[in-house]
């Protein structure tokens, strides 16, 4: 994972610097961003995967960097548009450097999950890489687009919910496996793994949102919050929508868990482990309107 970070921070900087010789903005926001840190779940499942399906060590990195590349640049932009001012204890880029800067940062770390991809060693492997990186990033665009709508987020339409979970999370959660998968010439297996990731994005969705839920229905709904409990309730569950939007997350959570075990030689182990972790040390039931 040192290698992973070292090499996300080498490639955001390859910009160059400007004629003062600082660098650009969009350099020094992508430094502070990476600084506030995070989990890094996509690099560590690509990675975990890698080394269980036997890649070459830099194939790892590149793929791991690849993905998590792609999901800061998602989550630049995703605060952007929330509005949202802090992450991970510490300013969103547009809170701290503007709201063109984190335009900038967000497709700078785009070009670089590109520039990471490039590094791979079989160049006859790239057409299927970026079709796979192409098709993923334009489902989380599009979960991103019908999050933001409110005419596309039907409340009371739990399937509604799920497609939106899966396509805006699962797509970039399940892109980091299908990649390694691709590289391993293991392509048949993609589809099993994007099920495992799509099930758990879908559960750990639901269990953000029974944490978020006090906060959120404190004065209504905050702006593009679209809450699991909030849609359970507007289906007519009432007093029981809590523990409706509960079991649906363990029963999420729990096929994830399923279907990443039987990943060959253990390459989902990791997204078994994460699910079942999650299903064991969240306070579901603890927690109250």
């Amino acid at each position: 994972m040192d290698d992973v970070e070292r090499y996300m921070v080498a490639l955001t900087e390859q910009s160059g610097p400007q004629t003062t010789g600082q660098p650009s903005a969009a350099v020094q926001a992508a430094t502070y961003h990476f600084a506030a840190g995070g989990q890094r779940l996509r690099a560590r499942l690509a990675i975990h995967a890698a080394l269980a399906l036997g890649l070459d060590h830099a194939d790892g990195i590149a793929l791991a960097a690849t993905a998590e590349l792609l999901h800061n640049a998602s989550l630049i932009h995703d605060d952007l548009q929330d509005r949202s001012s802090s992450r991970r204890g510490t300013a969103t880029v547009w809170a701290a450097f503007g709201d063109n800067v984190a335009i900038c940062t967000g497709d700078l770390l785009l070009s670089a999950a590109y520039g990471a991809l490039a590094q791979f060693s079989d160049p006859s492997k790239l057409p299927a890489l970026i079709a796979c990186i192409h098709e993923r990033t334009s489902t989380a665009i599009r979960g991103q687009c019908a999050d933001l709508s409110p005419s596309a987020r039907i409340l009371g339409d739990i399937a509604g919910f799920e497609k939106i979970a899966v396509a805006k999370s699962g797509a970039l959660l399940s892109l980091p496996l299908e990649l390694v998968f691709v590289a391993a010439n293991l392509g048949t297996v993609a589809l099993a793994g994007r099920e495992a990731a799509e099930a758990f994005a879908i559960g750990y969705q639901i269990a953000d949102d029974i944490a978020d839920w006090i906060d959120d229905a404190g004065d209504g709904p905050i702006p593009h919050s679209f809450n699991a409990v909030q849609v359970f309730e507007a289906a007519g569950f009432g007093s029981t929508a809590l523990e409706e939007a509960r079991n649906l997350g363990i029963q999420r959570l729990t096929a994830a868990a399923a279907i990443a075990s039987d990943l060959p030689q253990g390459s989902g182990t990791l997204l078994r482990d994460l699910a079942l972790q999650l299903t064991a040390t969240l306070p579901w039931a603890n927690i109250a309107r």
